[in-house]
């Protein structure tokens, strides 16, 4: 599932192709990915406008259409991306809705189809804006301390997860931040020292921020690699060897938290 440091991608990735274009045209091969509004209106509401600027809010990004107050708000699911491309004949596999400009096209893609995307005036006509917690990246050490002490019996993991609590981390940031604290995932917020609480703070922000970095990186491509990690990272090795980035000698472990499939290290995560 695209995280914040994908989601930020995928915004330089529309910033660098699509941004000021006028859209001449939408196709929509599955009209379910629309939510709020009927795909005849969709197009209604879009065609001869532009993308006049675009933002990112936790895992959601939020598009300005031009001379409009109308918003392009997309959330990514499971397994939604963009492709553009020149060739506006090429066929691209679960394109859902297809923005065609007077040069290219802006495919959405989504094999699963749990993406969503919305046309509104206002972003809290949108559930999951309206309750969104603090950006991830944005949130300082004192309201991350502070929103910790206020879910004391939470677990850890689903704390980092509740995109309520904190907007833009996912399965595999949550998993990757607590293993470079050296923090089991299976604790409770209260099972957590004030010295812990603070370094988990420093690793979540040192993560993603280089996540960030690599994701834009690749933003051309958009797709994301494991390989662009260093080994110390967890996320070169779940679903590859399994060895712990810290100890060779050491086995990752996989188990269900939080209604999520977690890797961690017994032996460096306590």
């Amino acid at each position: 599932m695209p995280e914040l440091p994908e989601v930020e991608a995928f915004k330089s990735y529309i910033e660098l192709h699509c941004l000021h274009k006028t859209i001449t045209d939408i196709k929509i091969p599955d009209k379910s990915v629309i939510k709020n509004i009927s795909a005849a209106e969709f197009k209604k509401f879009l065609i001869g406008y532009e993308f006049r600027s675009i933002e990112r809010l936790g895992k959601y990004l939020i598009i300005n259409v031009s001379d409009s107050e109308k918003k392009l708000v997309i959330h990514f699911g499971l397994t939604g991306s963009l492709f553009y491309t020149t060739n506006k004949n090429e066929l691209v596999k679960y394109s859902r809705v297809q923005f065609i400009f007077k040069i290219g096209v802006l495919h959405w893609t989504d094999m699963r189809k749990f993406g969503k995307l919305w046309l509104v005036d206002n972003l809290q006509e949108i559930i999951g804006l309206k309750k969104l917690g603090p950006d991830a990246i944005a949130v300082t050490k004192k309201q991350f301390l502070a929103l910790l002490s206020e879910n004391e019996t939470k677990n850890i993991k689903a704390f980092l997860m509740d995109q309520n609590i904190i907007a833009g981390i996912g399965n595999e940031y949550s998993d990757e931040a607590l293993f470079q604290a050296g923090i089991d995932p299976h604790h409770k917020v209260n099972e957590l020292s004030e010295i812990r609480r603070e370094k988990l703070y420093n690793m979540l922000h040192k993560i993603l921020l280089y996540a960030i970095k690599v994701q834009q990186k690749n933003s051309e491509s958009i797709y994301f690699t494991r390989k662009s990690f260093p080994s110390s990272y967890l996320q070169a090795h779940r679903h590859i060897d399994m060895i712990c980035p810290k100890n060779k000698n050491h086995k990752l472990e996989k188990t269900t938290i939080a209604g999520r499939t977690t890797y961690y290290c017994p032996e460096d995560q306590k």
